[in-house]
């Protein structure tokens, strides 16, 4: 039996009006002239044999069945809009939005995208790095990776990986100071960053060492300054495993020590819980997943591990 209900732009026009009460804002909001609304709004009217609003020399009032039809049509459009959301989201072969930190874009995802395009080249992939956590209920994004401790409860969370924190440096900087035994960071210059002053100090004392400040400390804004520092020879950074390995591989950076901490906070893969079923955020965490488990053990052959930094 076909549904006898008005034409949908009509009553996107009377949402606009009934909203701002005014056929001029309406009009503005929807890029058309005050009159056109309005002979539009008579026209749902006539369709629906209702008088829906009261002209008035400056303005316009709703009628209480415009005030009853208002709620309707609004509630409607937000059924449609969520919906329309979660089937872009669900089947949609547009490129998959993933939000996550600089080193881990960086460090692991980019050396090795080229392994997913080859793998799944159905899906494509739009990384943004942000300096602050988005929130995905209302954020463009479908998966975000994030350090933390998992407590998400509105979302699906998975543990991808844990964190170590170890020293590393150049080998250039390695050589000039001969480094081979911990104990020497308490005369060698240190990379500190400046929001985690309290880092080295921490790191340090879990193995009983004390008395690390120097003349020659260096303090940066970020972790991803302090490790670009430390390629650069400038001092011995506190970096996290896995996502220095690529820099381990390359050389460009090296563990001159055996001790490690972990870290208090892992890795984690956040999403939308209606989004459990979309294949290309499944594939991406399988990819992932796989990715990180055979290069995590790479580098963690420390003999010495204290309790969470």
């Amino acid at each position: 039996m076909a549904r006898k209900l008005p034409p949908l732009h009509l009553l996107q026009l009377f949402e606009a009006a009934g909203r701002n009460l005014s056929f001029k804002k309406a009009a503005e909001e929807l890029f058309l002239t005050p009159s056109a609304i309005s002979h539009q709004i008579k026209a749902l009217e006539e369709n629906l044999g209702i008088e829906l609003f009261i002209r008035l020399t400056r303005g316009v009032q709703l009628t209480p069945a415009g005030k009853q039809y208002l709620g309707v049509v609004q509630k409607v459009f937000q059924t449609l809009d969520k919906g329309t959301t979660s089937l872009k989201q669900q089947f949609s072969s547009g490129s998959l939005r993933i939000t996550t930190f600089t080193a881990m874009t960086n460090n692991i995802i980019i050396p090795n995208l080229s392994l997913f395009q080859t793998e799944y080249p159905e899906f494509v992939l739009d990384i943004d790095t942000k300096s602050q956590v988005v929130d995905l209920r209302y954020d463009d994004f479908d998966l975000a990776l994030r350090l933390g401790d998992g407590n998400w409860p509105d979302f699906i969370t998975e543990k991808i990986f844990d964190l170590q924190v170890t020293p590393l440096c150049s080998p250039a900087f390695a050589e000039k100071h001969k480094l081979n035994k911990i104990s020497q960071i308490t005369s060698i210059p240190l990379i500190h960053i400046s929001n985690m002053p309290t880092n080295w100090h921490k790191w340090a004392t879990k193995f009983g060492i004390s008395n690390i400040e120097s003349s020659s400390n260096l303090n940066l804004g970020s972790y991803d300054a302090a490790i670009q520092a430390a390629h650069q020879g400038l001092g011995l950074a506190l970096g996290g495993i896995p996502l220095e390995n690529f820099a381990l591989d390359s050389g460009q950076l090296i563990r001159p020590f055996e001790e490690h901490s972990h870290f208090s906070h892992a890795c984690y893969a956040v999403y939308r819980k209606q989004d459990k079923d979309r294949k290309d955020i499944n594939a991406f965490l399988g990819w992932f997943r796989t990715l990180i488990e055979q290069n995590v053990d790479k580098h963690n052959h420390c003999d010495v591990e204290p309790n969470s930094l």
